[in-house]
């Protein structure tokens, strides 16, 4: 046999004995895991080991046992934190009827040519908006919860990137200074925006029903 060929044959050799002992070595460790396993879940070896323990004054614990008392510990910290009925009327409560998520929201009333008013100003703005009709049974509870959050007493109430600015004289005095594409921007988009750009939105609650003059043709 020439060299070269006795070469091959002894690398094909030596890479055919190594697959060899990785197989063997693969098997071994799922072998160590079964046997592992096995024990560790065989009653008859945790009663002993229980036995022994208590002999030693110790206790021991099973896999079993010890996945379920896990189990049961999860469950009891997952139960104390699900809020219960108080606890969500209180967190609802305290998160008030604005919603950042949402670009416009109209608390008023479809009869109410003030919150009709409101309306056209978002829509002549291309603004998507949420009206909450507090006329309708189900929103009524929500008028004096308004007024209380508020401190105004007139429909519409308007909420920008869940702030609450007033009514529809507060709406139209921001369209007309120009603050109404930064009112509805988001905590993340303000935050790119240069700091001699910015500037406070300040709440302005209705306090008469007096339309700007600008919007008396409209």
């Amino acid at each position: 046999m020439n060299e070269p060929a006795q070469t091959s044959w002894t690398k094909q050799a030596a890479e055919k004995l190594i697959a060899a002992l990785n197989r063997a070595d693969e098997l071994g460790g799922e072998l160590r895991d079964y046997l592992q396993d096995k024990v560790a879940t065989d009653p008859r070896y945790v009663r002993a080991r229980k036995r022994i323990a208590g002999l030693l004054g110790k206790r021991f614990e099973s896999k079993a046992e010890a996945e379920t008392r896990a189990h049961h510990v999860e469950a009891k910290k997952a139960a104390a934190a699900a809020p219960t009925p108080a606890s969500k009327a209180a967190t609802a409560a305290a998160a008030g009827f604005g919603n950042p998520a949402i670009k416009a929201q109209i608390y008023g009333k479809k009869s109410d040519p003030w919150t009709g008013r409101a309306i056209t100003v978002l829509e002549r703005n291309k603004v998507d908006f949420d009206l909450i009709d507090v006329e309708e049974p189900e929103h009524e509870p929500k008028l004096v919860q308004l007024v209380n959050e508020t401190k105004q007493h007139t429909v519409p109430y308007v909420y920008l990137r869940g702030q609450f600015i007033g009514g529809f004289n507060a709406l139209a005095e921001i369209e007309r200074l120009g603050q109404l594409e930064y009112a509805l921007m988001t905590a993340e988009e303000r935050a790119k925006v240069p700091p001699h750009a910015r500037f406070e939105i300040v709440p302005r609650p209705n306090t008469d029903e007096e339309v700007p003059a600008e919007h008396v043709s409209q």
